[in-house]
């Protein structure tokens, strides 16, 4: 398949996720109400406040497979799904706020959990792939509704249900640095390559802000615990180093 020329990238270039966007990745999963089975084999307690919605859908998108090849995800989280919440929402008269977290995985995927009433879940999995195509396209020929483009290739695009609230948010961090993997319980940390841009990003409802007005407090980290012992963790760190090298 053809393909144009990718566009010069922009944003901070980063190959793991930051510590402080780790954070707020992390609290922001907690805050948004626990969902799915047992959320870990020792229990995880629930947090002392949470949001009133729950990520109950898992999306990922693989952009290599589209036909540009080109990662579109902010628009189609921003000029697609938010305007097409508005707009449902207004039919239904009630106010449904948009509820996601992220994390982008290079230039090639995305994984993006995200609260979808149950009356939309249908209507949602069949527009996705369709709003890839409708950004793809925009500026050729007339405007058309999303739901008259072809979904984008098959394959492109998975949505499946949350399964586990707590592996859900693990498998998203699972780019952190790894040198502080082991304060947020991630065990397994993998290198996601280089990306441009922000790596990570969450919903206005479950940002820092919202937090802080709903009281939300966050549980003392790992390696705060055992008398405020710090815990290294250079096996990790030499596992990253290992893994990144050419």
């Amino acid at each position: 398949m053809d393909r144009k020329p990718r566009s010069r990238q922009k944003g901070r270039p980063s190959t793991h996720i930051s510590l402080a966007s780790a954070r707020n990745l992390h609290h922001a999963c907690r805050y948004a109400l626990p969902y799915g089975g047992n959320q870990a084999k020792r229990g995880c307690p629930t947090a002392n406040v949470n949001a009133d919605k729950p990520l109950n859908l898992c999306v990922t998108i693989q952009w290599e497979m589209t036909e540009t090849g080109e990662d579109n995800f902010a628009a189609l989280r921003n000029q697609r799904f938010c305007r097409w919440l508005r707009t449902r929402s207004k039919q239904f008269g009630v106010t449904i706020e948009p509820t996601y977290v992220y994390a982008r995985e290079g230039r090639s995927h995305v994984h993006w959990l995200v609260h979808v009433p149950d009356e939309l879940i249908a209507e949602f999995m069949d527009l996705v792939p369709r709003w890839i195509t409708s950004l793809e396209q925009r500026g050729k020929g007339s405007r058309k509704r999303a739901e008259n483009h072809d979904p984008a290739p098959k394959g492109t695009v998975l949505i499946e249900p949350v399964r586990n609230s707590v592996a859900a948010r693990k498998y998203l961090l699972k780019g952190i640095n790894p040198q502080h993997a082991v304060r947020l319980g991630i065990r397994n940390p993998t290198p996601q390559g280089l990306l441009f841009g922000p790596r990570t990003g969450v919903s206005r409802n479950l940002s820092r802000k919202a937090r802080k007005k709903a009281g939300y407090r966050a549980r003392k980290a790992v390696w705060q615990r055992n008398n405020g012992r710090i815990i290294h963790s250079p096996v990790i760190a030499q596992v990253w180093k290992q893994a990144s090298s050419p």
